[in-house]
């Protein structure tokens, strides 16, 4: 029998590990201080001085971080604070950022020292199966309340893929306004309520055309019979409910996502600029047959003018700035679509115009921030620079996407002249 001799380390995967292992170690440390500069932070109530609502905001600004981050963030950080073993740990790089989100749903203070020091012995799945049969403390029964939810994602291609969970009246509810989708979709209602004797034959014709839609499911009926409609047939009742909406819009709010906007640029491009991935075709297809608004833009992205759509000025000029600025609060890390208004970047009392050149859609929590003196915006030519008080400034350059230049000024704040 011959014995295998043992090779020889390989000297850089050695190296290499080893860096990883040590790079590790620093994040998890770096981590933990920032999540308890973050507690105090939020503890101090600081972020109004630094521009800002709520921490969470702060930090999507400041940062650069999406909003699950920066709330996620926020919430670990409170939660960690009453645990001091867990923190020691945490800090010294001991125990890694996944392992304290595991610990935390299920430590108290009198479990904390036991739980860290299985943490400390375990790796993460295999500390997963010892806490199992523990209770978590998020809910004393031990049973998690459901979470309802409808959320949307926009695709690299422009298709917008949803999924979400309905309580049971809300699911029912949304199950009959599918039906009411089906029929409207396939303009059947008229034909469902009249007298006609001949009417049995219409709706059968409709309901082959539909079937033939959905061959696999021969047996199931759908347009204009019982349950849920069927396939295929889910997305034409789904837009149904869309078009019922958008024929009889009623809105208390200013809410810019009930409109579709298309914009031209002055070679022919056109764009949706709360869907940049849309192809061509899907926009072509709009301007065909949708109810959209059409709008011309220059090259520095102001719309020069809106479809006759809407009527009256202010309606139009609403639309036009939201469509310029993605449908959402124009301030840098906010991303918030409902309750916008209508900032004056030159303030009205002191002359400013009400012209799209002059205005900004913000949301009125950090339209506050602008009134209470947290945020203020200047104008300078095609550039709008947002100034908060903590010193950090964001520049959007012909009404894109507001980027931070903390050393920008404008040309009034430098006496009207770059010149040395």
């Amino acid at each position: 029998m011959t014995t295998a001799l043992a090779a020889k380390p390989n000297p850089v995967a050695v190296a290499l590990s080893q860096e990883i292992e040590s790079a590790h170690r620093a994040i998890t440390q770096n981590k933990a201080s920032l999540l308890s500069a973050i507690q105090m932070f939020d503890s101090l109530e600081l972020a109004n001085e630094c521009g800002a609502r709520t921490t969470a905001q702060f930090l999507i600004r400041r940062l650069g971080v999406s909003a699950s981050t920066a709330h996620e963030y926020v919430s670990v950080a409170h939660r960690l604070a009453p645990f001091t073993y867990l923190q020691e740990q945490f800090s010294t790089g001991a125990i890694n950022y996944s392992v304290v989100r595991l610990l935390l749903k299920y430590l108290t203070p009198e479990n904390e020292r036991e739980l860290v020091e299985l943490a400390l012995r375990l790796g993460y799945h295999e500390l997963e199966v010892a806490l199992a049969g523990k209770q978590p403390q998020d809910n004393e029964d031990g049973e998690d309340d459901p979470d309802y939810y409808l959320r949307l994602h926009t695709r690299e291609n422009g298709d917008v893929a949803f999924h979400g969970n309905l309580n049971a009246a809300d699911g029912t509810a949304f199950i009959a306004a599918l039906k009411l989708g089906e029929i409207a979709y396939c303009d059947l209602d008229t034909i469902l309520e009249g007298p006609d004797s001949e009417v049995d034959g219409e709706v059968d014709l409709a309901r082959e055309r539909v079937e033939e839609v959905e061959e696999t499911l021969p047996a199931r009926e759908t347009v204009s019979g019982y349950g849920l409609p069927v396939g295929r047939m889910l997305v034409q009742a789904l837009m149904g409910i869309v078009h019922m909406a958008r024929t009889r819009p009623k809105s208390t709010l200013t809410t810019p996502g009930a409109h579709v906007n298309i914009l031209a640029s002055p070679d022919g491009r056109g764009y949706m600029p709360n869907n940049v991935g849309a192809p061509s075709k899907a926009i072509a297809n709009l301007l065909a047959n949708a109810n959209v608004r059409f709008s011309t833009v220059d090259s520095a992205g102001l719309i020069l003018n809106t479809g006759r759509q809407a009527r009256l000025a202010t309606a139009a000029q609403v639309n036009a700035l939201m469509a310029m600025w993605g449908g959402q609060c124009a301030a840098p890390g906010c991303t918030h679509t409902r309750f916008i208004e209508i900032h004056h970047i030159e303030d009205w009392a002191t002359g400013g115009l009400t012209d799209l050149a002059n205005l900004l859609p913000l949301c009125s929590a950090c339209h506050s921030l602008v009134t209470e003196g947290y945020l203020q915006t200047l104008k300078d030519d095609a550039d709008i620079h947002f100034v908060y008080r903590d010193g950090t400034r964001y520049v959007s350059e012909n009404y894109s996407m507001p980027r931070r230049r903390d050393g920008a000024v404008t040309m009034d704040e430098c006496g009207g002249s770059f010149d040395d």
